[in-house]
Parts: C-alpha cells; structure tokens; sequence
C-alpha cells in the first residue's frame, strides 16, 4: 500500500507543472516567514550577567546573580537570534550605587545597561527590583594539615613513631566569608593494607567543590609512616601504694608484679623497670576487699602496649601508735 502511494506522489512530482507549483509553495513560504520576523513581538529573554572594575585587592562573596530574566520588544528576527546565541549584559563596578558596604542596582540602573549594550531591544520588564553585588577582602590564612590515613598491619607490626606530614600547615588565600569556615586541610582518604615496611609517599590534599575559590599554598604533601616489627618484653617491678594513712605500715604479697611491654625491637633494649610504675591505691581497700588492684600509673610513649601478670595485690597493715 505505502509502496503505491509512494509511486504516485513521485509521478506527481515528475509533472512540470506540479514541480513549478512545489517551487512556488516554497518561495511563498519563505516571503510569508520574513514578513512574520520583520514584525515586532514581546518576549522573553535570558540574559548571562559578568561583572568587570572589580579593584585587585576585592572578591566576590557568596554567589552573586549569574542571569537575568527580561521582557523586551524588538522585531522576530533579533528575539530568534537572541534565543539560539544566548546573549550577555556587562555590570561595570563604576555603575552600581554604593551604600557603606553595600553595592546595588536598582532596576532601571539594569534596564539601561541592557538598553544600552543591546540598543535593537527595548527593555519593558525585569524579573527583579534590585542585584546586590557583596564584596570582601581577599584575605590568607594558615591552617594545618590533617592525615586521613588507614592501615592495616601484618602481624607483629605497627607504627613505631607518630606519622610525619611536610608541609604540617599551609597557608589558603581566598574571600574572607569561605576562608573563614576553614579551620584545616585534609589529605585525600588513602588506605594501605598489609603495612610491614616504612612508607614514604606524596598524597594530594582534599579540595572540594565548594571551595574552588580558594588559593592553596600547594596541593599536595610529603608524609612519612614509621612502620617496624614490636616484640614483647617481661620486667619485674616494685608496687607503690598512694594514700596510705599516717603512722600505717603495709607490707604486699607479692610486692613485686611483672608486667609484659610491647615495643619496637629496635627499642626493646633501652626499655627499663624504671621506666614503668605500678601503683595501687589504699583509698580502694575496705572490709569487703582483702586486696589491692596495681594500675600502670607510668609508661615510656614507645611502649604501645603494657599488660600486667599479677591483677591482685593481698596486704597486710600495721597501726604505730603515736
């Protein structure tokens, strides 16, 4: 069927006189589309808003109007030009109002500048009674930079000192409101698994979206992760007791307690029973409680962990009459 109809319409169109009808269709046509655009129509139109004049030593603040939405006369053929190439006003700092610390434009100030860069329109309308444009100093500040490193370590392994960042601060430099909510810098999240050796390595630091208009110092940092094998060692060490009454002896079972660390073999060495006390508080003993608890009142920073073998301490007091 569509074949048939196909057949007939190219037959038709083979015809002299129906090829000239056609020709003329077309040309009516286009005469009829330019009569329509010479006209003048109302519409609306979207404008992009840029500034200029701002002086160096200000910023922007905040998210200052980037369009503008307009009701205009003009003939067809410019409101069809302005639909498909999207067209912009310039605001100059000279031409806005100054009112202390505040910067505007009224609507016939923004009427004007449009009238004026674009005179084939005329401006009948805006959708908005003012633009308010916020400036602030462009200020520096400098924060610290803060590791988001995660670790997993073989076994026996572990840090052996704290982890190095270099540079440990920089300074930001931006618009005074965003550099103001800004208290550190973090680095990218990274995540080392099966950690048994030291890592040295340069890590970029996190710039968000929302602050795109700050100035970084760098954007990036060295960083050292001290990484060694810990082994156990076994002490023997003195109990003290704190709080004990005037003119009271105690004497403990056992008065020494061992105690097992756990450190960096390389430091395993130097570690000493001096380095560690063992307390116990008399304040905790009463009529139900027979015993003492020893805590860890001191350890090297070195010593990542320390357990004690002995958890009750028995005793026995002595009242010397004065």
């Amino acid at each position: 069927m569509l074949r048939k109809v196909s057949t007939k319409i190219k037959k038709l169109l083979s015809r002299p006189k129906a090829s000239m009808f056609l020709m003329f269709l077309v040309i009516s046509f286009f005469i009829w589309f330019l009569i329509t655009l010479s006209d003048t129509y109302v519409s609306q139109l979207n404008f992009k808003v840029t500034y200029s004049g701002i002086p160096e030593e200000k910023l922007v603040l905040g998210s200052p109007t980037n369009s503008l939405e307009a009701t205009v006369q003009a003939t067809g053929f410019k409101i069809l030009t302005y639909r498909l190439f999207r067209q912009s006003v310039n605001l100059p700092y000279t031409d806005f109002r100054k009112q202390k610390d505040s910067n505007y434009m009224l609507a016939v100030d923004l009427e004007s500048a449009i009238n004026r860069q674009h005179n084939s329109l005329v401006v009948k309308r805006l959708d908005l009674d003012s633009l308010k444009l916020t400036l602030g100093e462009n200020v520096k500040k400098y924060v610290p930079v803060v590791s988001r490193l995660l670790f997993s370590f073989d076994e026996d392994f572990n840090l052996s000192d704290s982890i190095s960042i270099e540079p440990d601060s920089i300074w930001i430099r931006g618009p005074e409101d965003i550099v103001a909510k800004v208290d550190r810098v973090h680095t990218e999240i990274k995540n080392y698994k099966n950690v048994h050796n030291s890592i040295s390595s340069t890590i970029k630091l996190s710039t968000p979206d929302s602050l795109n208009s700050l100035e970084y110092q760098t954007k990036q940092v060295d960083i050292k992760v001290p990484v060694e094998r810990y082994s156990e060692k076994v002490l023997k060490l003195e109990v003290k007791v704190r709080n004990l009454p005037e003119n009271t002896s105690i004497k403990l079972y056992p008065a020494m307690v061992e105690i097992v660390c756990k450190a960096p073999i390389s430091q395993l060495k130097n570690i000493k029973a001096a380095d560690f006390e063992v307390v116990c508080d008399f304040n905790d003993a009463n009529n139900q409680i027979s015993y003492l608890i020893p805590k860890i009142a001191k350890k090297p920073s070195l010593v990542s962990s320390v357990k004690l073998l002995d958890q009750k301490i028995e005793f026995l007091t002595k009242t010397t009459e004065q």
